[in-house]
């Protein structure tokens, strides 16, 4: 991920990658990747000490079931996360136009996706021109 000249701590939304979240968590689900907090799916109990612990108050709960996630938690307006970083959500509403199920809509220039009419059909993904809409590796255990 590159920043902006102000460096990847300039967004007000974005992980400082201090650890709060990993050393909270009682079940070893949050590690520290790149500088942000990743979540192992498989491990995670949906407790959510790690989003009582967080200084930024980012870290939101999604159904396990999810098949796609927004990376980006910025409300700022799309020319400032330009300014701050090249991996933000600049709310041009591409993936809420291209959305077949009407699952995704961009509030307070954020992708928000309602996980109860998503199917996972990644077109919200294929035309985000910022790559900051990620399909999820959904696995199905056989009976």
């Amino acid at each position: 991920m590159r920043f902006g000249n102000k460096g990847p701590k300039a967004c007000q939304f974005s992980c400082i990658g201090f650890g709060n979240c990993v050393r909270a968590c009682q079940f070893d689900a949050m590690h520290i990747e790149n500088g942000v907090a990743v979540v192992d799916r498989e491990k995670c109990t949906s407790c959510m000490a790690c989003a009582a612990a967080c200084p930024k108050q980012i870290i939101q709960k999604v159904p396990y079931e999810q098949r796609v996630l927004v990376g980006c938690r910025s409300n700022d307006k799309g020319a400032q996360t330009r300014k701050l970083c090249d991996a933000g959500c600049i709310g041009c509403m591409k993936c809420q136009r291209e959305c077949p199920h009407e699952a995704i809509k961009v509030v307070n220039n954020l992708a928000t996706i309602d996980y109860a009419k998503c199917t996972g059909c990644g077109h919200c993904a294929e035309v985000c021109p910022r790559h900051i809409i990620h399909p999820q590796k959904i696995y199905v255990q056989d009976e």
